[in-house]
């Protein structure tokens, strides 16, 4: 899948991307002004659903966290070898943006997020863990599966980070 978005981001020109980003940047912010703090939304089945102005930001944010990712599969399709990867960084997104779809992520698809090999995505994961960034829990409905996801710590400096960037701004400020 991520070789998928690679081959169809190679195909876009930058100014074609750019374009994209301006009408889903309009979009949004079209979007965030029909809704108040506490509007009903419809999901995806119909039905009514209160949703807070945070858990739309929240979801922005996830979307953000997407889209990086596949800025970066783009510049792996155009610059290959691996020189643009940073499989520790991929799967923290990737674990923030699976956060905010109320998706779980098991280990083995952290591996294949992190677009690396998976003994060295597992490495990159370890590293995570000793760290604190990244918890693992044992899968409540499979006892041989694990899955894993961010320390309320990171998730909020990753959350900081995102919001830096949709924002923007250039500067980082680090505590």
């Amino acid at each position: 899948m991520t070789a998928m978005f690679g081959q169809r981001a190679a195909l876009l020109r930058p100014t074609d991307l750019k374009a994209i980003e301006n009408d889903l940047a309009r979009l949004s912010e079209t979007i965030r002004s029909l809704t108040g703090p506490s509007e009903i939304l419809v999901d995806a089945g119909g039905q009514e659903t209160s949703s807070s102005m945070d858990d739309v930001a929240e979801k922005r944010l996830g979307s953000l966290a997407r889209r990086l990712l596949r800025e970066s599969d783009a510049r792996q399709a155009v610059l290959p070898f691996g020189i643009t990867v940073d499989p520790a960084w991929h799967m923290l997104l990737d674990l923030f943006a699976a956060e905010t779809e109320g998706k779980a992520i098991s280990v083995s698809s952290a591996c294949i997020a992190s677009g690396a090999p998976h003994t060295t995505a597992l490495r990159y994961l370890n590293q995570l863990c000793e760290k604190g960034a990244v918890i693992r829990a044992p899968d409540t409905v499979d006892g041989r599966r694990m899955h894993i996801h961010l320390a309320e710590e990171f998730r909020s400096r990753i959350r900081d980070y995102l919001v830096l960037v949709a924002e923007g701004r250039e500067e980082h400020q680090t505590p």
